[in-house]
């Protein structure tokens, strides 16, 4: 039985990589193998991408407080392997060099997860001795794994091709409605559209955008209701209320939604909307977890989006920090509607469900370490 220690971010904060190593750890836990992990979460609330890249003293005294402990727990147990999900910044990549380097020590294979688009534009960007550093450990590597097919250049540069490895996300199973419900969506009658945003409230993930849209929708005489769910960015509360508070009416703000109440949000919707242009977005689980619940997506190019979204097969795609291109696409949406949401269903049931997440992983980590 292989030993596996997995270093990185657990809920909460709740987002895309949190929920993917939950995901992944409780997957292979199933899978017979002896699990263990090091969450590097340092603060329980989301922040913007400018707060992320400070180099706070309560994020420094944090991170110092648990690395010793980590580190022995790291020495004194003999793991097999060791999969890493680290940060998209320099100094968020070089967190998690003190794990890497006692990989290299102990000589564990250890695998890099980037779940983002950034990591290759941070190597791009940083001076000759960074780089030098970056280039190291990831060399150092057993494999890069990326997202999607339009993210493995983030690692061409150092790796070899047979050490770069794509895996699709997957979707938590407590949100995947049953086949009969989908059915029954599907087949309700038209009334009034209702739209979805679920993932965190923050600038660059649209949620201005989105909200300043509204008005062009009323203006087109679209009869609709949109919900909001996730946390909001430090410092957006005020702007994200006043927002709200316009159309009051036609607007809901939950909060955060979890489990059984994420998955009913989900199957009553029809359309989901992220109109991100978020830096180090890499696929949203949101995504998928809509298109699990046959939900017309509403989305941009950013990222590795595109590896899992295509314009006009999955939905509309919009014009980023755009408004009226949300609108715009929100009223083309409505006529192919279930058009969209069919195709999704599909697809997503046949791939990204969480176990195929895990099965992915499994098979890539089996396949290179014996």
């Amino acid at each position: 039985m292989k030993k596996i220690l997995m270093i990185g971010p657990f809920p909460e904060p709740v987002h895309g990589m949190s929920m993917a190593n939950d995901i992944l750890f409780r997957g292979l836990c199933e899978k017979g193998y002896e699990m263990d992990h090091i969450n590097t979460a340092l603060l329980s609330k989301i922040q913007s991408t400018k707060d992320q890249k400070k180099i706070s003293f309560e994020k420094f005294f944090i991170a110092i407080k648990h690395m010793a402990g980590e580190l022995i727990k790291l020495f004194r147990n003999k793991y097999n392997l060791v999969y890493i999900t680290p940060g998209h910044s320099f100094v968020g990549f070089m967190r998690y060099s003190p794990y890497m380097l006692s990989c290299i020590i102990k000589k564990t294979p250890y695998f890099l997860h980037s779940h983002g688009g950034q990591l290759g534009y941070t190597y791009n960007d940083v001076g000759p001795l960074k780089k030098k550093s970056m280039k190291f450990f990831i060399k150092k590597s057993k494999g890069g794994i990326v997202l999607g097919e339009s993210l493995k250049w983030m690692f061409q540069e150092i790796l070899p091709p047979e050490k770069i490895f794509i895996c699709h996300n997957g979707v938590p199973n407590d949100v995947q409605s049953s086949k009969e419900e989908i059915e029954k969506k599907l087949n309700r009658d038209k009334g009034k559209l209702k739209l979805l945003y679920l993932s965190n409230l923050m600038e660059e993930k649209g949620i201005l955008d989105l909200l300043n849209s509204l008005r062009y929708l009323e203006e087109k005489k679209i009869d609709f209701d949109l919900d909001l769910a996730g946390n909001i960015e430090k410092n957006l509360e005020k702007d994200v209320f006043e927002l709200i508070e316009k159309h009051k009416d036609r607007v809901n703000y939950l909060g955060v939604v979890a489990g059984e109440e994420k998955r009913k949000l989900l199957l009553k919707s029809d359309i989901f909307l992220l109109p991100t242009y978020y830096p180090i977005e890499g696929q949203p689980i949101s995504i998928l977890e809509a298109m699990t619940n046959a939900c017309a997506i509403i989305t941009t190019n950013q990222g590795g989006i595109g590896d899992i979204f295509e314009k006009d097969i999955n939905g509309i795609e919009c014009i980023k920090k755009k408004p009226s291109s949300i609108s715009t696409a929100i009223y083309n949406t409505e006529k192919k509607l279930r058009l969209f949401q069919k195709y999704n269903y599909e697809k997503a049931v046949n791939n990204y469900k969480a176990e195929d997440f895990v099965n992915r992983v499994d098979r890539i980590i089996t396949s290179s370490v014996k």
